[in-house]
């Protein structure tokens, strides 16, 4: 459930709350204060609104709880995101240099770590798709893999094991 519901769900309880309050104090005052004799069952109704009073209040305890958790959460995941980008970013430009990519080299392996097809990199470098085929070659030689299933499993490899990392980081100071 998105955080946004929770918050409408915390607020439709936290009316009932006040609903359930003003009733409960209305009643002890036409009941009670005002001298007419309650009868066991204003006592049983007075009972029940103050139980659900009292548990729309846990409820509404829980949910906060569980609110400001999923806020947490939600900031060490996006941290842990912003830190495996730029570790991603620093890692695949260290394999540049340790493979010695030419700038053209660099470009189209970017390019194929992000999915893109021959074509769709000839088309964003503006050169032949032959020209794109004989620098995927030299690619691919440069770094020892056979095709670019295997380029990107090297990445995502060290990417993993990185992320892996940074989570037991995580749950051994959480």
């Amino acid at each position: 459930m998105q955080t946004s519901a929770l918050r409408y769900v915390t607020l439709i309880l936290i009316l009932s709350v006040i609903f359930f309050t003003f009733d409960v104090a209305s009643d002890v005052y036409e009941r009670i204060i005002a001298s007419s004799a309650p009868s066991l069952l204003d006592l049983t109704h007075l009972f029940f609104e103050v139980f659900s009073a009292g548990a729309l209040i846990l409820a509404i305890r829980i949910l906060v709880r569980q609110l400001r958790w999923l806020e947490e959460r939600n900031t060490q995941q996006s941290e842990t995101l912003r830190f495996l980008r730029g570790e991603m970013d620093s890692y695949v430009h260290c394999k540049f240099d340790e493979w010695n990519l030419t700038s053209a080299e660099r470009d189209i392996a970017m390019y194929m770590l992000k999915g893109l097809s021959i074509a769709e990199i000839a088309a964003a470098r503006s050169t032949a798709e032959g020209t794109v085929k004989a620098q995927t070659s030299n690619i691919f030689r440069k770094t020892s893999v056979a095709s670019r299933l295997e380029l990107m499993s090297l990445f995502m490899d060290e990417f993993l094991e990185v992320g892996a990392g940074i989570g037991d980081q995580q749950r051994e100071v959480g």
